[in-house]
């Protein structure tokens, strides 16, 4: 029987690498990969602003009486248009253990069929995702993460790379679907800019 998850509304996402292979972090390659997603929460939307105050409220009932961090939520003021919508970073780690590595979410297109790997999940691409949270303490406070365990892809956005091409395809030459498909996921990974770093010292993970 599949976990019981928690989903967000519908929301549109961007750096998606939920279809993709972990993410190493270049900076720390001790620390374990990520399949990580932004998500954008319109702040004249009311699902999405009844989303927001569902999972903060699940702050008092998974720490009763702890202190908050100063990054307790994962849900922040977008940089860009702060008065406008808010983001929420979605990150889940993959494990090693004996050998073995943790499984990243599992992605299904708007059919329910598993989403083609292959096909990067472009910015502006609308989801619907299920995550779990998970509850931490650091030594100077408390919060909420959510991994994202699984996700539906309801509107596809292409990866849009710049030069007015970027597949053999594009250019008018000979190539195939599988290999457009390639490109595009490999060109996704190389265009994605490095988030801001976080402070993470009070996530004990």
């Amino acid at each position: 029987m599949a976990r019981e998850l928690k989903r967000t509304p519908l929301v549109e996402v961007r750096w998606c690498g939920l279809e993709k292979e972990p993410k190493k972090n270049k900076f720390e390659p001790s620390k374990p990969a990520t399949w990580e997603v932004e998500i954008l929460l319109e702040n004249d939307n009311k699902e999405h602003m009844a989303w927001c105050e569902e999972v903060e409220s699940l702050f008092d009932e998974l720490h009763p009486n702890e202190k908050k961090s100063a990054n307790w939520l994962p849900i922040k003021p977008d940089k860009e248009e702060p008065r406008k919508r808010q983001v929420c970073r979605m990150k889940l780690k993959q494990w090693i253990r004996d050998g073995v590595s943790s499984e990243g979410p599992t992605v299904f297109n708007d059919k329910g069929l598993i989403w083609d790997s292959n096909t990067a999940i472009g910015n502006g691409s609308k989801l619907v995702i299920g995550y779990d949270v998970f509850a931490w303490k650091g030594p100077s406070g408390a919060g909420l993460s959510l991994q994202p365990r699984a996700a539906q892809v309801k509107e596809h956005m292409a990866f849009e790379g710049g030069g007015g091409g970027v597949t053999a395809s594009d250019f008018g030459f000979a190539s195939s679907k599988e290999a457009d498909a390639a490109v595009l996921a490999a060109k996704t990974t190389a265009a994605e800019p490095e988030p801001a770093v976080e402070p993470t010292d009070d996530i004990p993970f």
